[in-house]
């Protein structure tokens, strides 16, 4: 039996006739494309192209579950509830849920399809009363696989879905399925190839912190989102940061490597 972490998250549930169309109008992800017993990362995107929310939605039964920070839910509740007007949706907070993670699968698990992020686990809120503590185990297995998420890394509506990677996350922008908001913006950064700040790993020889600017021959290239020990997650200007440069944080030597998933990497000119 895996070893389940408990997360500080929180869950939405929406239901009824209008529901998924709902959904897919205003998320990043097709939400008519999920499948049994996976988790979709998705975004919810200011009309601007930024990240106000994100998170993973997954189906059960004819009920669909946002599952996000819970610093966010607040606030995504809200915003969701403006956009659903007279739909005939209804929308509640399942507290009687509480979300967990593990690396590794139950019966009861749902893959979380990004690389590496191994599964979640919605239980009911006294049946995880014997989970562990799961921030930092999450958040290390995050910051290994190029994973950044909001608040704990950015704020929110200060980042596009590009510079996360989610146009390159399985499902977690749709490009085929028509409108959603901020769609616009997406499309054109897609087709114009003019994502040039991206997520990258770093480390070092010694702890490093956040947030800090990191530098290359005397000249900022990217910031230093946030970090746990010698690891943590930066957002870099790939065109401007250069293959085998020396990048300094705080005067320190790091290391900065694209995620496995990426098809980006530092500039080799």
């Amino acid at each position: 039996m895996p070893t389940i972490f408990k997360l500080d998250r929180k869950l939405i549930s929406f239901s009824g006739p209008d529901a998924e169309k709902l959904l897919h109008d205003t998320l990043t992800a097709n939400v008519r494309a999920l499948e049994e017993k996976t988790c979709q990362w998705f975004a919810l995107l200011s009309p601007q192209g930024k990240i106000m929310f994100e998170g993973q939605i997954f189906r059960k039964d004819d009920v669909f579950y946002a599952d996000l920070d819970s610093a966010l839910v607040d606030d995504f509740f809200k915003r969701m509830r403006l956009y659903k007007m007279r739909a005939n949706v209804e929308m509640s907070l399942a507290d009687d849920l509480a979300v967990g993670w593990s690396s590794d699968a139950t019966n009861s698990a749902f893959k979380d399809i990004r690389p590496g992020m191994g599964f979640r686990h919605y239980e009911a809120a006294d049946a995880a009363s014997a989970w562990a503590d799961g921030t930092s185990a999450y958040t290390q297995t995050r910051f290994d696989n190029g994973i950044a998420a909001c608040p704990a890394d950015f704020e929110t509506n200060s980042f596009f879905a590009h510079d996360i990677g989610m146009d390159l996350l399985p499902g977690a922008i749709d490009f085929k399925k028509g409108c959603y908001i901020g769609q616009e913006v997406v499309s054109r950064m897609q087709h114009r190839g003019t994502a040039r700040k991206r997520v990258m790993i770093a480390s070092a020889d010694g702890p490093i912190g956040a947030p800090a600017e990191i530098e290359a021959d005397g000249k900022k290239v990217g910031d230093m989102l946030n970090t746990q020990g010698q690891t943590g997650l930066a957002l870099v200007r790939i065109d401007k940061a250069k293959q085998g440069g020396t990048f300094l944080h705080h005067g320190t030597p790091i290391q900065l490597a694209a995620p496995n998933w990426a098809s980006y990497d530092l500039s080799d000119s």
